[in-house]
């Protein structure tokens, strides 16, 4: 994915003697710090807040991690390898990085990128999500990496909360009908899973499964007399994918249908896609 890379700048601060500080729930407490710090300044001169994400803390952590290391030198070098595995998570338009070394000291580190105008740029540029990660490298120094994105987040899905409000959709519909509920199965649920998962990861193609796949065994261990695939691809709300399905009048025919068995399998992919299976069956 192309983005637009903004000013990408180093900042090398000494050690200072007589930190106090180890590692593990102090670095964090310190990524924090630094975090408030940097959105203080910004709204001071009214700009909004960066929003921590996760997977950005996680690749600026393990830069700063392989700095203090000695696997790479000081430097912003998989800066490009940092924002396309992060292109997996979020739809990023533009990118920037701060580096820097020295003590443990948010207000030291955050000074210093301060009085550094491409640092500083960075610090006030037109990013909404930030991550914060912090090394210790063995001669006792601190390694620090911020990296900026501008992005709108994907949203992400709870799939048991989707599957269930899905499922209450179907059989608010055929309770229109005067159609009896069909009720789930957790057997039926984890071939469905497992078969979102495959699309997910490329191992099948997007649509109804082919007679060889496994899903297909269910008609044989629940001695069903009929049954039926549904496909998802890319829908974030259950609504929408319900009046999608609602819309053709072959998915339409399987909702209505006179099934009593169904599992559904919702699973995100890394990119944010959204993959649903529902298996209908007739016990």
């Amino acid at each position: 994915m192309k983005f637009k890379i903004l000013s990408i700048v180093t900042l090398q601060l000494f050690l200072l003697a007589g930190s106090a500080f180890t590692q593990s729930a102090d670095l964090v407490n310190m990524e924090n710090e630094i975090l408030k710090m940097v959105n203080e300044h910004r709204k001071s001169i009214g700009k909004p807040e960066l929003k921590f994400n996760e997977y950005i803390r996680k690749e600026a952590y393990a830069h700063s991690q392989n700095m203090a290391l000695g696997k790479v030198n000081f430097s912003h070098k998989g800066f490009d390898e940092r924002f396309n595995r992060l292109s997996g998570f979020l739809e990023i338009t533009a990118g920037a990085e701060n580096i820097a070394n020295g003590p443990l000291n948010a207000k030291h580190i955050v000074s210093g990128w301060l009085v550094s105008p491409p640092h500083r740029k960075n610090i006030e540029d037109d990013f909404n999500l930030t991550g914060i990660g912090i090394a210790k490298a063995p001669n006792g120094t601190y390694f620090y990496t911020q990296i900026f994105v501008k992005s709108a987040e994907k949203p992400k899905v709870i799939p048991s909360e989707y599957e269930n409000e899905l499922l209450i959709l179907i059989n608010n519909h055929r309770k229109e009908l005067g159609l009896p509920a069909i009720k789930s199965d957790e057997g039926v649920r984890t071939e469905a899973l497992n078969y979102s998962k495959q699309m997910a990861a490329g191992k099948v193609p997007i649509g109804p499964p082919s007679f060889d796949n496994p899903i297909k065994t269910l008609l044989r261990r629940y001695n069903a007399s009929q049954m039926v695939e549904l496909i998802g691809y890319d829908y974030v709300k259950p609504k929408d994918l319900f009046d999608a399905w609602m819309s053709s009048t072959s998915q339409r025919d399987v909702i209505e249908g006179s099934f009593n068995l169904t599992g559904i399998g919702v699973y995100q992919s890394v990119n944010g896609k959204v993959f649903v299976t529902q298996v209908f069956i007739l016990q």
